[in-house]
């Protein structure tokens, strides 16, 4: 199972964490992630079998991907097509012009007694619709409820820059939560992931660095604070010439004999 954002599970986690569990616990406070479960019918279209459709039991369409694994899996028809399962899938929220709001990459399946038979069933009780969401808030819309966070994507290589992907979630955050690191427990409610839930985790603003540029001082126009309490002068205005207004003429002292 590969993993869109900065993990494998099934490379982090010992081997049979996977099997007894569709979504592992996260591996370290700020990991970026986003994962979650859909109970429903994959579809794939005419053209290809790693898209298509999935439908979910409430008549909600979701866009879908199919890679890694599971597509082997579809392809050797293990996976009956015709039944509904449920899907560990990665989302996105696509572009405002896409006609399906939510994307999803199916990235794992979850049923032990088809796939894995010889384990025991687990007490877990299948919890569809339910997402798991770590990473930056980077825009927040109070009015609307409205959250988008940045989830970046672990570099395959040492060299290569990370990626990263918005995802947006409905939801209401307290003043300036942008700039933070946030946990998130979102359910799916349509096509619209549903904040439940939400943890602070860390700041990550940049510090201030010691010598840069003053705050500006709204209530002395032109200044910036001191460090004394006092502000600066503001610069004389000058017109449209350029010039800063009539200047007195220079006084001339004569030589001392």
């Amino acid at each position: 199972m590969s993993d869109t954002t900065t993990s494998t599970p099934a490379s982090t986690e010992p081997a049979a964490t996977p099997l007894s569990q569709p979504i592992p616990q996260p591996t370290q406070p700020q990991q970026y992630r986003a994962i979650g479960l859909l109970w429903g019918k994959y579809t794939p279209s005419a053209e290809e079998i790693n898209k298509g459709i999935l439908l979910a039991t409430d008549g909600t369409i979701i866009d879908a991907v199919v890679k890694g694994k599971v597509l082997g899996l579809v392809k050797s028809s293990i996976v009956d097509l015709e039944k509904e399962h449920l899907w560990v899938v990665y989302p996105k929220t696509p572009k405002e012009e896409s006609p399906i709001p939510l994307h999803v990459q199916i990235a794992g399946i979850w049923e032990p007694e088809t796939l894995h038979p010889e384990l025991e069933k687990t007490e877990l009780l299948y919890k569809a619709d339910e997402f798991s969401i770590q990473g930056e808030v980077v825009f927040q819309e109070n009015q609307q409820g409205l959250i988008v966070v940045k989830i970046q994507r672990a570099a395959l290589q040492p060299d290569d820059v990370p990626k990263y992907f918005k995802l947006k979630l409905l939801g209401y955050l307290p003043p300036k939560a942008a700039k933070n690191f946030w946990e998130f427990k979102v359910k799916r409610v349509g096509t619209d992931l549903v904040i439940q839930s939400a943890e602070n985790i860390a700041s990550l603003a940049p510090p201030g660095r010691p010598g840069g540029r003053r705050p500006f001082d709204k209530n002395k126009p032109g200044g910036y604070r001191r460090s004394d309490g006092g502000s600066r002068k503001p610069f004389p205005k000058r017109d449209a010439g350029g010039s800063s207004g009539p200047t007195q003429p220079p006084v001339l002292k004569k030589p001392q004999p």
